[in-house]
């Protein structure tokens, strides 16, 4: 299984959205863990699923939405941390 962590989870969603941050005059050292992408509007709905589609091809594991709250899919701190936790069985 790969091993990561949530700065590693972070900067691969954060490579997939260069241009929108760059739209918004923003670059990924910028971006605090609070920032939702979402609200923030650098994705749609449909940004959602594919940011979990690419997560879960990536990093070779499946999404358990009974695990993360709602919220936190679209934030990139507690979805970065998520992702970091499943990756390292905790």
């Amino acid at each position: 299984m790969i091993r990561a962590t949530a700065a590693d989870v972070q900067e691969f969603i954060l490579a997939r959205l260069q241009d929108p941050l760059r739209a918004k005059g923003l670059t990924p050292a910028e971006v605090p863990a609070s920032f939702d992408l979402l609200l923030e509007g650098l994705i749609d709905s449909f940004g959602v699923v594919e940011i979990i589609a690419a997560l879960e091809e990536c990093f070779g594991l499946e999404f358990d939405f009974d695990e993360l709250d709602a919220d936190d899919l679209t934030r990139i701190g507690p979805l970065s941390s998520y992702v970091e936790r499943k990756l390292n069985g905790r």
